[in-house]
């Protein structure tokens, strides 16, 4: 095998597969990358059994062939060589594959194909197409409440579900739960819901071009699911269970209601966060009043911290506490001047967005004595 690749080519696909690639946990050929050539283009692979991803790309294949080779070096030595295009030429006699760029040159050794697991392909009607800002928008703001526990592995996943033109994406870690839904161009050819590793939406977001209009393809069945964007297939193992009635956590009565200015809000959560993340569940606590809301947390060891923060409270002011870091997270993930909080006494709290008006996250209150 020999090809010819723009540096700036090879570099973007190597960075594509080599967080999948160098996951050594169940990997077939732990840090490996599978280079074939295919229909005039070059087609690269790596897979870990629970995420797959494969990508074509542009070259100039002067021979034919089919290497497996290791990411790791293989990463490096195209980010630091200094030219723009890279030759990679292959000799099967010896398992050794040639990189060259002007007056560098390094050599690795291969892998058996054959011991390579390729990325596995489903054919299945189920599949509709999302725009792909809007897909990336939901994943970034669903994603970082589901949980880290490997113990409830249902909760390390994110729940897209759909029926005629609407799409929802929820994750939770029963806590504190993210809702974001939208509106599909054409309906759904069949209701869909899928309970997806958070993991696979965080490398299709990582992966979602922001520079083009980009359209997402996703296909899914009982066990598994792929998605197809750009020139990137990316196949992901679905999670088995059931998955909570998530609309049965939303309240639909409140007893307040208040309006922050979004920026002076997050500026004093994340002071008085420096002082709660050494207290026990890093609770904050909100007293809120007419006309502001103070927060604040008192360690017996450290100190305390108080700030005030201006706002438009209706109902009865009443105390209530919340883990500083559920709220931190919201106010990373929003925009606009404004944020809307639904209160009941002892009861979750409902945050919405004036420029989102999709989205909904809810938080549990801490008790405290």
């Amino acid at each position: 095998m020999k090809i010819q690749f723009a540096k700036d080519t090879l570099q973007k696909a190597i960075n594509a597969l080599a967080k999948v690639s160098q996951n050594k946990t169940s990997s077939n050929l732990p840090g490996a990358i599978y280079i074939t050539t295919k229909n005039g283009k070059v087609e690269m692979q790596a897979n870990d059994y629970e995420i797959g991803i494969r990508i074509t790309i542009d070259a100039n294949i002067i021979e034919e062939g089919t290497i497996v080779l290791s990411t790791r070096y293989f990463q490096e030595w195209v980010r630091k060589t200094p030219t723009d295009t890279i030759t990679l030429e292959s000799n099967a006699e010896t398992k050794q594959l040639l990189l060259s760029s002007e007056s560098s040159q390094f050599n690795l050794i291969t892998m058996d194909p054959d011991d390579f697991n390729l990325v596995e392909q489903i054919h299945d009607e189920n599949h509709i197409d999302v725009d792909g800002e809007q897909f990336k928008q939901m994943i970034d703001l669903t994603n970082y409440a589901a949980a880290n526990d490997d113990d409830r592995p249902i909760f390390t996943g994110a729940l897209l579900e759909g029926e005629s033109t609407n799409l929802t994406l929820v994750a939770t870690d029963t806590h504190r739960m993210a809702v974001k839904k939208i509106n599909l161009d054409a309906p759904m050819p069949a209701a869909m819901r899928i309970l997806i590793p958070t993991k696979t939406l965080a490398e299709v977001s990582r992966l979602l071009p922001t520079d083009q209009p980009t359209v997402v393809r996703i296909i899914w069945n009982r066990t598994n699911v792929v998605f197809l964007f750009d020139t990137i297939y990316l196949f992901s193992r679905l999670i088995e269970g059931q998955y909570p009635d998530y609309e049965k956590v939303i309240p639909s009565q409140f007893d307040s209601s208040a309006i922050l200015n979004s920026r002076d809000f997050a500026g004093a959560v994340d002071r008085v966060s420096l002082l709660a993340k050494d207290a026990s569940y890093n609770v904050i606590r909100y007293d809120w009043d007419e006309k502001e809301v103070t927060l604040s947390t008192q360690n017996a060891e450290i100190g305390m911290a108080k700030e005030e923060v201006l706002c438009e409270f209706k109902g009865t002011p009443f105390t209530i506490s919340f883990n500083g870091r559920y709220i931190g997270d919201i106010l990373r993930h929003s925009s606009g001047d404004r944020i809307h909080l639904y209160l009941k006494q002892n009861g979750p709290v409902v945050i919405r967005q004036d420029d989102n008006p999709n989205y909904t996250y809810v938080v549990t209150p801490v008790r405290t004595n």
